[in-house]
Order: C-alpha cells, then sequence, then structure tokens
C-alpha cells in the first residue's frame, strides 16, 4: 500500500532523466503476514506532513511535495483491511529517513528491526539534515533491535533481511518467499527507480556513491540468485502495474 505519495523531479532518483519530468513517487509500505506474526516493512511519512510538510520536513518539503490526507497514513491504510496498529509484530525499516519510518510512532507494541549502523547514523547531528526527522522515530516508547549484517527472521528462510548500503550506511532490504508466487525483493531506497538498476546510476541523496553503486551490483545478483521481482522504492510506472491494498484482498 502507498501512504500517499511525493511530488518531485525525477533527477533526484535519476540524475540521468530530463531535468522537467515531475513524477508522483510512490511512498510504499508492505505487509506481510506469517504464522509467526505480522511484519510491516517501513511505515510511510508522518501524516501530519499532508497539512503542513514545512513546518514538519522542513527544507526537505521544497524539493519533496508529499501528496495525500489524513487517510493516507499508515495506520489509516492498515484499517482499511481490517488490521490495527497492535496487529503488528515486527518492523523492519529500510531506513530511518521521513519518508520510510514517520509512521514509527504509531506501532509501540512492535519490535523495530533496524540496522545498528543506521541508528549510529539517525542519532548522529553531523546527519540531521540528510532526511531523518527524528520526532518521527525516535521515541523511549518504541523499542529497536539493532542487527549487524543479515538476519533471517523467523528462522525459516521466507523472511531476509539483507544490508544493502549506500543511500544510508545501515540501509537494508527484505527477501520475501511467497507460498506460490516465488521471490520478491523489497528494495526501499537502494534503487528507487528501475533505471537505477537496470542502468547502475546512483541517486543523488546518497550518504556514499561508491558504497551505493557495490549495493546495486550485489541487488542485481540477488535478483538473479532469488529469481525474484524486485519491487522499487519509488517507481512511479512500476507501482502503477502493482496490485495495492484494499483491491488486493478483495
Amino acid at each position: 500500500m502507498s501512504c500517499g505519495y511525493l511530488r518531485c523531479r525525477k533527477v533526484a532518483f535519476v540524475p540521468t532523466a530530463d531535468k522537467s519530468i515531475v513524477m508522483d513517487s510512490p511512498m510504499p509500505v508492505y505487509l506481510i503476514t506469517h504464522p509467526g506474526g505480522n511484519v510491516l516493512f517501513d511505515t510511510g511519512p508522518n501524516p501530519v506532513v499532508f497539512d503542513d510538510a514545512a513546518k514538519h520536513w522542513g527544507g526537505l518539503a521544497k524539493a519533496f511535495q508529499p501528496l495525500g490526507d489524513k487517510e493516507s497514513g499508515v495506520a489509516a491504510q492498515l484499517e482499511k483491511i481490517g488490521v490495527e496498529t497492535g496487529d503488528i509484530k515486527y518492523v523492519v525499516n529500510s531506513h530511518l529517513h521521513f519518508d520510510h519510518a514517520g509512521g514509527n510512532r504509531f506501532f509501540p507494541g512492535a519490535t523495530f528491526i533496524v540496522q545498528k549502523e543506521e541508528l549510529v547514523c539517525a542519532r548522529d547531528p553531523e546527519y540531521a539534515e540528510r532526511g531523518y526527522i527524528q520526532a518521527d522515530w525516535d521515541d523511549p516508547a518504541l523499542h529497536y533491535e539493532a542487527i549487524e549484517g543479515e538476519r533471517d527472521l523467523f528462522g525459516d528462510g521466507l523472511l531476509r533481511i539483507i544490508p544493502v548500503v549506500g543511500h544510508t550506511l545501515g540501509h537494508q532490504v527484505l527477501v520475501v518467499r511467497l507460498p506460490h508466487q516465488g521471490a520478491m525483493i523489497l528494495s526501499g531506497d537502494g534503487v528507487p527507480c528501475e533505471e537505477n538498476l537496470l542502468q547502475a546510476i546512483v541517486t543523488r541523496t546518497n550518504m556514499d556513491n561508491d558504497l551505493a553503486l557495490r549495493s546495486i551490483e550485489k541487488l542485481r545478483r540477488l535478483v538473479v540468485q532469488e529469481d525474484a521481482l524486485l519491487i522499487h522504492g519509488h517507481d512511479a510506472t512500476q507501482w502503477g502495474k502493482i496490485r495495492h491494498a484494499p483491491a488486493y484482498y478483495d
């Protein structure tokens, strides 16, 4: 499901794109139901941004305009498919940027699985202007489990967390093995658009472009190894071809 959309120039994600191209890109979250508990991958933006983006996001709102309303937030999106925030056991944040962890505050009963290095970066004043809105996720009511490296979430190979760094120094993706549909890779901002993967183009929003380029190659190998569908984090064209909640559950 998408928690609203980001209106921005495509060059923010694909620097080789025509500067005149403006796109409305999704801010996706994913619900995975598992016998061991419900898992959420990312939580989208804080829905207060749909009333006053500049007040909450500051300078980020000049480049990224949020499109949506109070019904666009992650809690409202889950409610549409009959899921309450208290039903979520784990939240896996790809990273802690404004459009991926803005809804963390709605899940005080969940355990958040985040790379240790991501928490270090997100709390470092040096990176305060690099997409982190600390008030969204740094709440004493939230429980973060800091991991280092890969994690098989339930120990059955169905949900594998894999570091794919560069966009941030603690960025991670989730490989989901579905019973009948095969594997999917939820890629966060590792490769936000198709061109980033196919043409090995790094974005303008990375902390480390060299690491990001290596991670693109890592994702390419992972797609082949897993025979997986990779879902990009902000590709408006791909998103239009994917079934979304609540229609997915009809």
